[in-house]
């Protein structure tokens, strides 16, 4: 189990070990810990990690160990590289016993699982998909998304749009990769350009 908070760690540890067929053999802080542990574990549990730990999970790590992500608000730009990878679930950070244990025995099998609202944000709009297809139907923004969205075509940065918003970075990095997601761009310039062919920002 990796998690900064001691809390959250014995929290998890004890939904494992109440998990039929699995045993917490250690609990670290930081990922960087997480390569001192031996014996090697199956499956390591990755306590909300940020896109750049999220994205090092599909590249960084070759020893056999799968990884199961509890996080509420995932990076899909970080995300999607670590899921095609294999050997990976990501659910919200409280799940219940009975979906950890499916998460840890599908990771450990070299599976990818996704709790339903992982799904919807990952995969929606399937990697490729052409700007005409993505000019025909939209998913609709939330009114934060649409505020981001007029933000990114007046050119503010992420650093920036946090501030303004009062929200963290991350947070704000979080509500740019949706709006992508959604309208099934590859770049803020594209989602701008889909938003001004839909009407959801002004020129």
């Amino acid at each position: 189990m990796v998690s900064p908070s001691v809390v959250w760690r014995d929290r998890i540890s004890a939904l494992v070990d109440a998990a039929a067929g699995f045993d917490c053999v250690g609990t670290v802080a930081t990922l960087t810990e997480l390569g001192h542990v031996a014996p090697i574990p199956d499956v390591a549990i990755i306590d909300a990690p940020d896109a750049e730990s999220l994205a090092a999970l599909g590249h960084d790590y070759s020893a056999p160990m799968a990884f199961v992500v509890l996080s509420d608000e995932l990076d899909r730009e970080s995300a999607l590289p670590a899921l095609l990878a294999g050997g990976i679930a990501m659910l919200e950070r409280n799940p219940s016993i009975a979906r950890l244990e499916a998460a840890l025995r599908a990771a450990a099998s070299g599976l990818t699982a996704l709790a339903p609202t992982h799904a919807a944000t990952l995969l929606d709009s399937p990697v490729g998909l052409d700007s005409a297809r993505s000019a025909q139907w939209i998913q609709p923004l939330t009114p934060r998304e649409l505020q981001v969205l007029r933000m990114l075509s007046d050119g503010v940065p992420n650093k920036s749009i946090a501030a303004e918003l009062q929200i963290s970075e991350h947070t704000a990095k979080f509500h740019v990769s949706q709006i992508l997601a959604k309208l099934g761009a590859e770049s803020r310039t594209e989602a701008v350009a889909i938003g001004i062919r839909h009407g959801l920002v002004m020129v």
